[in-house]
Formats: C-alpha cells, structure tokens, sequence
C-alpha cells in the first residue's frame, strides 16, 4: 500500500496546481441583470463556468407559439427557471397549479403565473404531445 500514497500525492498536488490559476476567473461574467429587452430574453447562465472560469450570457429570442418575454408575477413562489421566460399572446395569467395540457402538437401550461407554450415538433422523439401512460403526466414525447 506504501507505494500508492505517493502517487495519490502526485495526482493530489497536479489537480491542484492545475486549479489554482483559474481561481481568480471564478465569477460570472455578464455585466447585467436578468431582463426582457422587447420580445427577448437576456440571462445569465450560472453553473459549473463559474467553477473553471466565467459564466457567458445567454439571449433568446420570443417566438411563437410563446412570443412575449415577460418576468414573473408578483407574489408567487420563485423557483430557478421562472423569472424572464416566453408566454403565449396575448398575455393570460394563471394559476400555477394549473395542469399541463396539449393543443395539437403544443404543450400548454402555466408558468410565473402566465400561459406558455411549447411546440413538442422541435422536439426530438415522436414531436407529439400527450402522455406515455394512461396515468402519466402530459409531455412532449
């Protein structure tokens, strides 16, 4: 067993000596706060960039069947993916307990508290909406 310490000390102090200089480009590099700019959506992508290097800014166009960019209503519960986002027009509010549904090829739900959209075609796989069992959530298959 001796012969192995010194080679996991070896790998230990490469990792970190290979760490070490990208220490100080750990932070996120977008000079600006999540916002709509008319009908696109300007966000910062936050993960592991922001581990090994710097994170890189993210903008994205509104378009049907979800062309609005607009921010989260007021007073609901926030979770990760729901501040600036794409809605359906016109703009409808919604309770965030709604249940998915399909349209067509579209999946409907709500999301920050307005109805969104989502074309399941762009998808991979069938391109159909609808439910893989019986007592299964509406999704994109």
């Amino acid at each position: 067993m001796r012969p192995t310490a010194p080679r996991v000390r070896r790998a230990f102090l490469l990792a970190l000596a290979l760490c070490v200089p990208a220490l100080p480009g750990c932070r996120v590099d977008c000079g600006f706060e999540p916002h709509c700019e008319g009908n696109t959506v300007w966000e910062c992508e936050i993960g592991i960039d922001q581990l090994v290097g710097s994170g890189s800014p993210q903008v994205y166009p509104c378009l049907e069947p979800a062309p609005v960019c607009v921010e989260r209503r007021e007073g609901l519960p926030v979770s990760s993916d729901d501040h600036f986002f794409c809605a359906r027009e016109p703009l409808t509010e919604c309770d965030p307990s709604l249940a998915p549904s399909c349209e067509g090829t579209l999946l409907v739900s709500c999301r920050g508290g307005y109805v969104t959209a989502y074309d399941c075609t762009n998808v991979s796989g069938t391109g159909r909406c609808g439910r893989r069992t019986p007592d299964g959530f509406v999704q994109c298959l």
